[in-house]
């Protein structure tokens, strides 16, 4: 029982370490993406502004995913 435990301890941190990786990665995403449709279609500065705020929305669903797959996890 004691080696289940410590392995649904160490998967939770795996899991919850990778959040501010997702956290970061999403608004980047998000800007590089607007970015080049600024240029690539000579758009004003605001799509670069929304990549990142879409960016950053999807990232806190991913984030969501995870804290459920944890909680579902660690309830079991």
């Amino acid at each position: 029982m004691q080696k289940e435990d410590f392995y649904k301890g160490v998967k939770t941190v795996g899991f919850v370490t990778f959040i501010p990786f997702i956290l970061a990665a999403g608004p980047l995403s998000g800007y590089f993406a607007g970015a080049f449709l600024q240029k690539r279609f000579n758009l004003s500065s605001y799509w670069v502004f929304l990549g990142i705020i879409l960016g950053f929305l999807v990232a806190v669903t991913e984030i969501a995913k995870i804290l459920k797959a944890v909680a579902r996890m660690n309830k079991k």
